[in-house]
């Protein structure tokens, strides 16, 4: 994944100063690793003169720019964005921007150099500051290691796939003690959780109420689903199979191809969701190496299969 070129939001409000800056900034310094394009939630429909004249002088593009809502990043054919970054300063109580559907990656709060009265020359010092913070951000984001940068991606990637499930998903530790206790209380193994290799995560509903947990593994393109929880008080709401396909679509973006799973009495259940019983033998030899497989689930375990892509 480090070799692909992400493509960058930045949003505020009037898309004018501070996103504009960032746009630019953004394209000269992470050029062939990043594309940066900026919007407004309630663009102004011009981009501050001050804000082009301080590019300028700094060397940054000045060609190009111009005030637009988000709504044009949301329509078919649209470039799909990696991360959104918002840069409103709401500690000066400034309403920031929240693009339903879309979770944003961080928040760089710059205070608006446009609210600035006074000389041209005041103006001008203030959108020279706000560009240097611009700046500051975006250079200790691109100093960030290509794996910490991949890490970062699947997080938002796993966030925006969990929000259509209505879900909010958040990486754990392979030893959190919440993990263990919902894993005992549907008897699945824990035995194996301190030496895996793989990802879990703690899935919420959008009021943030846990109601699940799960895990994947990965061994070249075949991806093990394991850890698969839901809580007996968050039971019969559908939370199973909206952390199943969660887990697919995450093995997907990883490059995985095939899932597989182990079951002694959900195979109606995950047959659902398209699973199906296989052979051992014609498992790869990775999966049935596994704790899971060879020796933590009973011989007489299930295992399912099917493609990651959903």
């Amino acid at each position: 994944m480090s070799d692909r070129v992400y493509n960058v939001l930045f949003l505020c409000t009037g898309n004018s100063a501070r996103s504009i800056l960032a746009e630019s900034i953004l394209n000269a310094e992470g050029k062939d690793r990043f594309q940066a394009f900026s919007a407004g939630s309630q663009p102004k429909g011009e981009v501050n003169p001050f804000a082009l004249k301080v590019l300028g002088a700094l060397g940054y593009p000045t060609e190009g720019f111009r005030s637009k809502s988000w709504d044009e990043f949301a329509v078919e054919g649209a470039p799909q964005m990696d991360f959104i970054f918002t840069v409103c300063d709401s500690a000066a109580g400034e309403a920031c921007p929240v693009w339903p559907g879309h979770p944003m990656t961080a928040h760089w709060g710059i205070e608006d150099p446009a609210a600035v009265e006074g000389t041209d020359i005041e103006k001008e010092r203030a959108f020279s500051l706000a560009a240097r913070y611009m700046k500051n951000r975006i250079v200790a984001f691109l100093n960030l290691r290509h794996d910490a940068v991949d890490r970062l991606w699947l997080t938002t990637k796993l966030q925006a796939i969990g929000r259509r499930e209505g879900l909010e998903a958040e990486e754990i530790d392979n030893v959190d003690i919440g993990l263990e206790s919902a894993l005992r209380s549907v008897d699945l193994p824990t035995e194996d959780l301190g030496q895996s290799s793989g990802k879990f995560f703690r899935f919420s509903d959008r009021q943030g109420n846990p109601v699940g947990y799960g895990g994947v593994e990965f061994y070249g393109k075949d991806a093990l689903l394991r850890s698969i929880a839901v809580p007996a008080e968050a039971q019969k709401h559908g939370h199973g199979s909206a952390i199943t396909r969660l887990l697919l679509r995450y093995a997907d973006i990883q490059g995985a191809e095939a899932g597989y799973l182990l079951t002694t009495d959900a195979a109606p259940f995950f047959g659902k969701l398209g699973f199906r019983p296989v052979e051992r033998t014609s498992v790869p030899e990775a999966i049935l190496s596994t704790p899971q497989a060879s020796g933590l689930c009973p011989s007489t375990a299930s295992i399912l299969t099917r493609s990651v892509s959903i």
